[in-house]
């Protein structure tokens, strides 16, 4: 009997070590998730793909997919950063015209919050699934100041942090570049590439700038007139610089296209879609965070072109 007893002490002993490390092991090594879109050779989105169907590749090694899923019902964290600055003036009905229908477009289960900004930015509505609350918040903006962008970018991020969802994403509308902020560019992209979100920048701009390359979507028709200041132009670059370390997207309107509203609809259309029609591939890095930066590739055995994050920086959340 005593020898029984003695067995079964070790055996629990055992259990007990083995309980602790692995819980060290899942303690020092992160789940990370990577956004990806998948689109066909038209620009459609592919939503048929199964888990053996993806590559994932953390600085040039292929890792096991740990997690999938195909994001069609996955509800979404979402964060809506308006710019309110005096140049909005003319533009700022058929914003919030925009947002508003955005609002109640996108799946019913999603938590909003909204923050606008001029000269910083202000809380005005906290996470809810309400969408009158996001409706009443949008009513009585007046646009006045200048841009404090990459403070509201920052501020966004923090907030996003207590949102619901595991799948976060924040949605940016602005016509000018930053003037007022207090966080760095430098800082802001950081700290993006820290995070598990998706950032969808919509530049609004008075410029022609004509085919723009990559993930950038220009829809720019017509010339504009008068003197533009540099402060009233979209920098073309810190918007794909938002979108490219997040995996999200940078869209760029004509100011003159808002006067219809239909195209900014259009483009949060898109965005709505987009975000349903994803896949959340998740993996545990090899080593514990190291607080580097490590590249990222997915890639797809059908050859599709894949949009995703290139790389992320270990550090735990």
């Amino acid at each position: 009997m005593g020898r029984r007893f003695q067995s079964f002490g070790i055996v629990a002993a055992l259990l007990i070590i083995a309980s602790v490390a692995f819980a060290q092991v899942r303690v020092d090594v992160r789940l990370v998730n990577v956004v990806a879109t998948v689109t066909d050779a038209k620009g459609r989105y592919v939503s048929d793909l199964k888990v053996d169907d993806f590559t994932l590749e953390e600085d040039g090694a292929p890792q096991p997919i740990h997690h999938f899923s195909q994001d069609g019902n996955v509800p979404v964290s979402l964060g809506i950063l308006l710019d309110t600055s005096g140049s909005m003036e003319r533009k700022i009905r058929t914003a919030v015209d925009a947002v508003e229908r955005f609002s109640r477009r996108i799946h019913e289960d999603d938590d909003i919050f909204l923050i606008t900004f001029s000269g910083r930015p202000i809380l005005r509505q906290d996470f809810t699934d309400d969408r009158d609350k996001i409706s009443q918040a949008l009513q009585h903006i007046t646009p006045t100041g200048g841009t404090a962008l990459y403070d509201a970018l920052s501020e966004g991020l923090s907030k996003i942090r207590s949102g619901r969802h595991y799948k976060r994403a924040i949605l940016v509308i602005t016509d000018g570049q930053d003037t007022a902020s207090s966080v760095k560019l430098d800082e802001l992209v950081q700290s993006i590439r820290e995070a598990e979100l998706l950032v969808y920048p919509v530049g609004i701009s008075p410029r022609t700038y004509g085919s723009l390359p990559g993930p950038m979507t220009a829809l720019l028709p017509g010339k504009s007139n008068g003197q533009i200041k540099r402060e009233d132009e979209v920098d073309i670059n810190v918007l794909r610089a938002f979108a490219e370390n997040s995996g999200g997207r940078a869209f760029l309107l004509a100011e003159t296209w808002t006067d219809r509203g239909s195209q900014i609809e259009k483009v949060l259309d898109t965005i709505a879609d987009e975000l349903r029609s994803q896949y959340t591939l998740g993996f545990y890095p090899s080593r514990p965070d190291d607080g580097r930066y490590h590249t990222l590739r997915v890639r797809t055995s059908t050859g599709n072109t894949v949009r995703a994050r290139r790389g992320y920086v270990a550090i735990a959340p």
